[in-house]
């Protein structure tokens, strides 16, 4: 029996000035990601939000020991988090035990990253919103994320759609979390969507099971999603 490919989306809080040293960190991480047998997506971004230092990042794996052990085991990886921590570039605390990494976990819930009618579907330039939903209940996650399915297969069928990325991701540890990992060409193109008949008529739809919701905006700027067969 398959399993799902398995996420991470993470937030890494930098100090102030970081972020040029955090771009040559993870020009190295993505290019070893890449060759990696289980590493399937590796996309990170400057936030938005008003913490310029703070960066997001999605992480994909064919297995969770892609991410565990894989990764986390490369000489590329320990040698760039030793620079990480030689030049401090966390905010409050070195190290990889650091409160800094605010990481979850999941399974793929459905949805997609890349589509083939896409010219613009490899950009490292993309702009990124993170959707957290936390259900009331956790017996409601399933109807939530069935919703969100219909949206991404609606999305997807669009010869013009605004949408580059619609992934639909069940967190492992909390059962009443699920994120919708949205890609758009510009800020400008998210706005649009988030404005849209269909995407208020979603959130509507699910705005009576949901007891809590965050939105994170990042834009991209280095990368690879979705470069293994689903399984």
């Amino acid at each position: 029996m398959s399993t799902p490919k398995f996420f991470v989306v993470a937030r890494v809080v930098g100090r102030d000035g970081a972020l040029p040293l955090w771009k040559d960190r993870l020009f190295a991480l993505c290019g070893v990601s890449a060759t990696e047998p289980l590493g399937d997506s590796y996309y990170w971004g400057q936030d938005l939000d008003g913490e310029p230092d703070t960066l997001w990042g999605l992480e994909g794996y064919t297995h969770p020991i892609g991410f565990f052990l894989g990764h986390v085991s490369t000489d590329i990886f320990k040698d760039e988090m030793a620079k990480v921590d030689a030049d401090a570039l966390l905010r409050h605390e070195q190290g990889l035990a650091s409160p800094d990494y605010d990481l979850h976990h999941y399974d793929w819930a459905g949805g997609w990253l890349k589509r083939d009618n896409d010219p613009d579907r490899d950009s490292t330039t993309s702009n990124v919103v993170v959707y957290h939903f936390w259900v009331k209940d956790s017996s409601q996650r399933g109807e939530v994320l069935n919703e969100l399915r219909g949206f991404a297969a609606g999305q997807k069928g669009l010869p013009d759609g605004l949408l580059q990325s619609c992934g639909l991701l069940e967190e492992c540890r909390d059962d009443k979390m699920l994120t919708m990992w949205l890609r758009t060409t510009s800020a400008d193109g998210m706005e649009r969507l988030f404005s849209s008949s269909s995407f208020l008529s979603l959130l509507a739809k699910i705005k009576p099971m949901i007891g809590k919701e965050e939105i994170h905006r990042s834009k991209a700027f280095n990368g690879h999603l979705d470069i293994k067969p689903n399984p």
